[in-house]
């Protein structure tokens, strides 16, 4: 099969970006043919070595140049019409992040839309929604695609209220490690926290949480790996951490190997979000072995065992209880985690997700299946 795939930026290397990446080498490695289209690529990928059987064509063109979001809307039109005249005769079109779904405007090839999260879901194209001018964009630029793929049943709800009438499915994701991870003991109590420095991912939390713990614990390290996108909530934890006198780490953005490093003398993993639509994160330390806390946003709760250790969003009090709860019953936290990673690698391997996007793109190829 012959595969094209959009997605407005390859820049960032986690979450859906990680996804088409995989996703690309699995149908690569399965004999396909993938060409990924995009707005922007960074020259030195990580994820490059993914991409060395796939076709990229990128207008090197920054997507998101202000912070007017409507007036950004123009922009991507008029992006995305370019974009869509680079399109080559593919058999399907494998849409990712907002706007990748307006090609569908511009090509008689069947566009099947991977939604992570629907773009502005708070806004829903329905009611007076209708009239919001973004919306009307969006949905009139948006009205070709034949199917959409929900990563999470979360998700399935918000995209039925945001594009109503469409055929949406819910597929989940994948997850895997390039290596096994090898705890490596220290005197510290390490925590993990991978993502950007941003309010939506809650990064103040973890470091309010061990503050409150930190007489009960001894050695406390944090280290938070991914862009800082917000200075002054950087500044915030620091100053909160240095307090408490906690050792606090920052990293930016990391090769695997430096993560991976980072993962084995990990004791704990916190991430506990807004609005998190799946959650590649806490899936990898889970599969690492690492004891994991998340929030009860994120998508992943769903395909996890009751008892995983899960906290209400915000609720610093009941973050610091399940901490504690890990650090007292440690060996037992552990034993835990190795049995679900062993569901998650059997399950949700990318491989597996691979496959089940092909069998899918087959399907809405066999017009009497969708």
């Amino acid at each position: 099969m012959d595969i094209g795939i959009v997605n407005p930026e390859l820049i960032y290397p986690r979450g859906a970006e990680k996804q088409i990446c995989k996703l690309s080498y699995h149908l690569n490695k399965m004999g396909h043919d993938v060409t990924i289209y995009t707005f922007e690529k960074e020259k030195n990928y990580l994820f490059d070595d993914l991409l060395e059987n796939t076709d990229i064509i990128s207008l090197n063109r920054r997507w998101i140049v202000n912070n007017l979001f409507f007036l950004n809307h123009f922009r991507w039109y008029y992006l995305i019409k370019k974009l869509s005249t680079k399109l080559k005769k593919h058999d399907v079109i494998n849409v990712h992040n907002h706007p990748a779904q307006w090609i569908s405007k511009f090509t008689e090839i069947p566009v099947i839309w991977m939604c992570n999260e629907p773009y502005r879901q708070q806004i829903p194209n329905q009611g007076i929604g209708k009239l919001y001018p973004a919306n009307l964009m969006d949905s009139n630029l948006s009205l070709g695609v034949d199917l959409i793929l929900a990563i999470s049943p979360v998700i399935k709800q918000a995209v039925e209220k945001k594009y109503p009438g469409k055929k949406v499915i819910t597929v989940g994701s994948g997850v895997d490690l390039e290596r096994e991870i090898k705890y490596v003991e220290n005197n510290y109590f390490d925590s993990i926290f991978v993502g950007p420095i941003h309010p939506q991912k809650r990064p103040l939390d973890i470091v309010m949480a061990f503050s409150q713990i930190k007489d009960k614990i001894p050695n406390i390290r944090l280290h938070f790996v991914g862009n800082v996108l917000y200075p002054h909530l950087k500044k915030e934890m620091q100053k909160k951490a240095f307090d408490n006198n906690i050792k606090i780490f920052f990293y930016g953005t990391i090769s695997n190997e430096k993560l991976y490093e980072l993962y084995e003398i990990a004791d704990i993993a916190v991430f506990v979000p807004e609005s998190e639509p799946w959650g590649i994160f806490p899936l990898e330390t889970t599969l690492a072995g690492i004891p994991t806390i998340i929030s009860d946003q994120c998508g992943i709760k769903n395909i996890l065992s009751k008892d995983f250790p899960v906290v209400e969003t915000g609720n610093i009090s009941q973050l610091t209880i399940k901490i504690l709860e890990i650090k007292e019953n440690y060996v037992e936290s552990v034993n835990k985690t190795t049995k679900i990673s062993k569901m998650l690698s059997e399950k949700y391997s990318w491989e597996n997700y691979s496959k089940k996007l092909l069998d899918i793109f087959n399907n809405v190829l066999d017009k009497n299946k969708f």
